[in-house]
């Protein structure tokens, strides 16, 4: 089944235009999307609170997205972050049970 992660950030609100341009650049949308099983990611940002963002991503299988992180590319990409939060980034994982 669907396996979907979720890394939860704030963001210093002067960054947020570098910080979405990161996320959209090939060096980093480009890496996630040649990860083996992605299906989809996007960068959310909160309507009631504005420096409240949240990466998704989903993956065909809780196998993929451990080896994901395994690999090492999801702590080299959010480090590319790492300067822009105001607080640490909080993962959280999920397995899809409902829907399309």
């Amino acid at each position: 089944p669907m396996f979907v992660r979720m890394t939860f950030t704030k963001i210093d609100p002067a960054t947020v235009d570098t910080v979405v341009a990161l996320y959209n650049s090939e060096e980093v949308s480009g890496v996630i999307g040649r990860q083996k099983g992605h299906r989809f990611h996007y960068l959310l940002r909160s309507v009631d609170e504005p420096t409240d963002y949240v990466s998704v991503t989903a993956w065909d299988s809780r196998e993929d997205a451990e080896a994901y992180e395994r690999s090492g590319t999801y702590e080299e990409l959010t480090g590319k972050f790492m300067q822009f939060y105001t607080r640490p980034s909080q993962l959280r994982s999920y397995g899809v049970v409902g829907g399309e």
